[in-house]
């Protein structure tokens, strides 16, 4: 598959948030997740966390047959370093990047930098491709919590019955963008995109 075709798959087809559930409750409550800061510790996590995943995978598990320990590998090897380097570029000078650090710091824990790396080192693909979804992913995640969240004020303002306000109609809600989600499936893009 293409580049565009594996961006397009992650961000649709394969959304983290709504054909996998990963990382449902968004860690940050009180900042808007729109905040670019956020979108590109999101994306930069994802990266780094799929390449170690991928090379724990390809290079180290599947030539000895021990596909089936990269959890154990993930969650041994790869969160504490990743919060390492998260940790380390927080406290750099830079506002921006010691933002991003501490947002990324922030990210490591949930299921979603996990899910992701976990569906891009199982899916075989290369290192490049492997990269390229797991950053198009975060970009999904995002583009589905801003959707939502501007879905939510505008059902805050709708006239709804009482019974359907709060998180029945934001349920409703999402499982109608995850319909539209899915209307762009893997074949309809393989054919498109190549």
């Amino acid at each position: 598959m293409s580049y565009l075709g594996i961006v397009v798959t992650s961000v649709f087809a394969s959304n983290a948030i709504l054909a996998y559930g990963f990382g449902s409750i968004p860690v940050q409550k009180n900042e808007r997740s729109g905040q670019f800061a956020s979108v590109m510790a999101l994306v930069c996590v994802n990266a780094i966390a799929s390449a170690f995943l991928w090379g724990i995978h390809t290079l180290v598990l599947a030539p000895i047959g021990l596909e089936s320990l990269d959890i154990l590998f993930f969650t041994l090897f790869v969160v504490p370093l990743i919060k390492f380097l998260s940790r380390a570029v927080s406290i750099s000078g830079f506002r921006f990047i010691s933002q991003l650090g501490s947002k990324a710091d922030d990210l490591i824990i949930g299921s979603l930098i996990f899910g992701v790396a976990l569906v891009s080192a199982n899916s075989g693909f290369s290192l490049s491709h492997a990269l390229a979804a797991s950053a198009a992913s975060g970009f999904g995640y995002w583009l589905v919590i801003v959707l939502l969240e501007s879905i939510r004020e505008r059902l805050e303002l709708s006239n709804l019955p009482r019974f359907f306000k709060g998180p029945p109609a934001m349920l409703i809600s999402a499982g109608l963008i995850a319909f539209a989600f899915m209307g762009i499936d893997s074949t309809m893009i393989s054919g498109l995109a190549g």
